[in-house]
């Protein structure tokens, strides 16, 4: 996020201590490069791309789907293989294709997760670091009160114990990048130095509740429970005959309705929890409305304190104080945009289907 006029140079740090002139030398010359080429700013977009192409859970459903497509077309092709064999097999390649698909919407899931909080994590740095400089400016400007009088020690010292601890939040957020980092590092197969771009721009939900309630089918869980059941429905049909012992087709149909009654939990537990996922969304996308109105408002009364600075009606250090404001208020809207995102993803998890706007159909 951009503020509307340059935030104030950051202060500077004590020198350290000074080093060999060669030492020196070779720092100046190689460390930024090295530091330029270390880094990677990525997008969105990319960092799922690069987990879909390297996650291991996605690689390893990948594996099992290829050996079950195998496998099935063996059993479909081979004369000596008995009906149940058969149904078996084929049962097995529609299974791990779901699951891969699982697999994919699961890798999108996390990967969104562990881009937003990275990108957050670099936010927060520059908030903090705003809030900071004006904790600064207002210890500097206790200690010049104390001196005509106007403040005391005390005024003094509390102002300086909120630098500290604004300095020490600082000190955090900074590390916090340094570990996001490494979690969308993993995950993508890019590296620790992995930095985030820009905000993941959500699509609006445009799709009802029905439509998504309607297309379950698809859900690993819901596979898994049809598969039992269709196993049920022709072991019943093997056993329903003269020559099978009436004991045999008796608990043949005994499993036939516990599959079925098993299937249809799996069902109502998918409609639920697809519904309350849908309603997250919903309740995202309020939210961010809500962060946008507060952020515009911010961004009114920062611009109108900048004309009265320059009408000489306000100082500087009041000016600062409504810019640390306006950035509290964008950094509220990077999160509520950011949970819109998350809730999407999850949404996409529930409805076996993908809803973000990014990693494509999978």
């Amino acid at each position: 996020m951009t503020n509307p006029t340059p935030t104030p140079a950051r202060p500077r740090t004590a020198h350290p201590r000074r080093l060999h002139l060669l030492s020196a030398a070779l720092l100046l010359a190689v460390t930024p490069a090295a530091s330029a080429q270390s880094t990677q700013t990525i997008s969105g977009g990319t960092a799922v791309t690069a987990a879909l192409k390297t996650g291991a859970d996605v690689n390893t459903a990948q594996a099992n789907l290829t050996k079950a497509q195998a496998a099935n077309r063996a059993a479909q092709a081979d004369p000596a293989t008995l009906v149940t064999g058969k149904l078996n097999a084929k049962n097995a390649e529609t299974l791990a294709q779901a699951q891969l698909r699982a697999a994919r919407l699961a890798a999108l899931q996390n990967t969104i997760g562990a881009y937003n909080a990275l990108l957050e994590a670099q936010e927060n740095v520059e908030l903090q670091t705003l809030q900071t400089q004006v904790d600064q400016k207002a210890a500097q400007v206790a200690q010049v009160k104390l001196g005509i009088g106007n403040a005391t020690t005390l005024d003094v010292q509390n102002a300086q114990n909120t630098l500290s601890g604004s300095q020490q939040t600082l000190a955090d957020a900074r590390a916090q990048v340094n570990l996001a980092a490494a979690k969308l590092g993993t995950l993508t197969g890019l590296g620790s130095a992995v930095r985030a771009g820009s905000v993941i721009n959500a699509p609006k939900l445009g799709v009802t509740l029905s439509t998504l309630q309607g297309n379950l089918g698809g859900l690993s869980s819901l596979v898994s429970a049809a598969n039992d059941l269709s196993s049920a429905q022709l072991t019943v049909k093997l056993a329903d005959n003269d020559f099978t012992p009436a004991r045999t087709l008796q608990d043949a149909r005994t499993a036939l309705a516990n599959a079925q009654r098993a299937a249809d939990t799996a069902s109502k537990n998918a409609q639920q929890t697809l519904a309350s996922a849908y309603q997250n969304a919903q309740n995202a996308a309020e939210l961010l409305s809500v962060a946008q109105s507060r952020e515009a408002a911010a961004l009114k009364t920062y611009t109108q304190d900048s004309a009265r600075l320059k009408s000489g009606t306000i100082s500087a250090v009041e000016l600062q104080g409504t810019q640390l404001t306006l950035k509290k208020a964008q950094f509220s809207r990077l999160q509520a945009q950011n949970n819109v995102t998350e809730a999407l993803a999850a949404l996409s998890v529930a409805a076996g289907q993908n809803l973000t706007g990014i990693g494509g159909t999978l």
